[in-house]
């Protein structure tokens, strides 16, 4: 595609916008994002964290400004900079049953919300290492009732091996994205990251060919497949990097600039 006819970017957070090392945005990216969505270019955050809870969102506050939308809990919750919903799925239920036993059954932490709290069912090693890896508080310890609704948001703290012994066997509905060895992202089998994407042009009016979108994570390879123009950073898992038209340095380093500068965007 011919970088000049991109319309709208899409930025995962973490490990995109955000380094893993300090938890910043690059002074860089900042700048440059901030001067090409004054130039009429559209902006959006396409995150698997869930821009309801306050606690999720702080670390994206200072782009909030010129941000056009976002796609949150990996394109379950779309949403418009000005709050309008634009399209919102839940989990398959059966899944998320089978999901919780398989959690109980083999001491795994399940990562859910209520309210604007974030909660974990179990206080593992896993749950304070990946809080640190992301720079987010360690969320409550609560053990989920067993009357509990279907969560928009569910992350199970597993390794990737684990993801695929343990937690892929009891889904039908519904694909577990593993980030980093550290957590799975449990998203709706026909919802993801592209289909956010999908949902945000078609009400912007923008063909999706004439995106790009930055990413790092399992959650993050529809989306890289989707768009006009796939980025993956330099941190990416192989299988991440396979999917993506380029591979650009790591957050720290400006990677989005890098990426913006090589497609002739800045």
């Amino acid at each position: 595609m011919d970088p000049r006819q991109v319309k709208a970017l899409f930025f995962d957070v973490d490990g995109t916008l955000v380094s893993y090392k300090d938890h910043k945005i690059h002074p860089e990216d900042m700048k440059n994002l901030r001067m090409l969505h004054d130039s009429g270019m559209k902006l959006f955050i396409a995150s698997g964290r869930n821009f309801d809870i306050p606690l999720e969102a702080v670390t994206i506050e200072p782009l909030r400004p010129f941000m056009d939308g976002f796609i949150g809990i990996n394109g379950q919750r779309c949403t418009l900079a000005d709050g309008t919903l634009i399209s919102s799925h839940l989990m398959d239920q059966e899944d998320y049953r089978a999901v919780r036993k398989c959690c109980e059954e083999n001491h795994l932490a399940l990562l859910y919300y209520l309210g604007e709290n974030a909660y974990v069912t179990e206080m593992t090693q896993a749950v304070l290492d990946f809080s640190k890896y992301v720079g987010l508080p360690v969320p409550i310890l609560r053990p989920m009732d067993p009357d509990q609704p279907t969560p928009f948001k569910i992350c199970i703290y597993t390794t990737a091996a684990d993801d695929n012994r343990l937690i892929k066997p009891v889904l039908k509905h519904t694909i577990s994205a593993n980030n980093h060895n550290y957590i799975s992202d449990l998203i709706p089998a026909e919802i993801g990251k592209d289909t956010g994407i999908r949902d945000i042009c078609a009400h912007f009016g923008i063909d999706p060919q004439q995106t790009m979108a930055f990413g790092d994570g399992e959650n993050d390879i529809s989306m890289l497949r989707y768009a006009g123009i796939g980025v993956a950073m330099g941190i990416a898992p192989d299988i991440v990097k396979a999917s993506a038209d380029y591979v650009t340095p790591p957050a720290e380093e400006a990677g989005i600039s890098q990426a913006l500068k090589h497609f002739g965007l800045i």
